[in-house]
C-alpha cells in the first residue's frame, strides 16, 4: 500500500511503500535532482519519514544495489546492513545496471529501528 509520495514539479523524489508483514515501512525510491544534491534534502526526506510515521511501525527499510554512492549515504542516516537478495537486478532487469562504474547484482537491504 502506498502511504506517501513527494513530487518536485518534474521529478519523483520519494515513494513510501508499507510492508504490513512485519511492522515495516520501506522506501521504495528516493531521489534528488543532481543540481540539488549534497545540501541534506535525501537526510532530510529521510528524516520527515521517520517523524511521520514512528508511531506506525517498527523498522524503516531501504533496498538498494551495492553501490559505493548509496550505501554510504544510508548508512550516515543510521541504517544498517540487513541482508542482501542476491541476483536481484540480474533476475528482474533486461540490462545492465551501472552505478558509479560498479555492475548491480544483488540488492542490500538495509534497516533501521524507528
Amino acid at each position: 500500500k502506498k502511504l506517501l509520495k513527494l513530487k518536485m514539479p518534474i521529478e519523483q523524489i520519494a515513494e513510501i511503500t508499507e510492508l504490513t508483514k512485519e511492522e515495516i515501512l520501506e522506501i521504495k525510491n528516493i531521489a534528488v535532482a543532481p543540481e540539488e544534491q549534497k545540501q541534506g534534502l535525501g537526510r532530510k526526506l529521510i528524516e520527515f519519514v521517520k517523524d511521520k510515521f514512528k508511531q506506525e511501525y517498527k523498522i524503516l527499510q531501504v533496498g538498494t544495489g551495492d553501490s559505493p554512492l548509496t550505501i554510504p549515504f544510508y548508512e550516515s542516516c543510521g541504517f544498517k546492513r540487513s541482508h542482501v537478495i542476491s541476483g536481484f537486478f540480474t533476475k528482474n532487469y533486461d540490462h545492465p545496471i551501472y552505478e558509479a562504474g560498479v555492475l548491480l547484482k544483488d540488492m542490500v537491504i538495509l534497516r533501521m529501528d524507528f
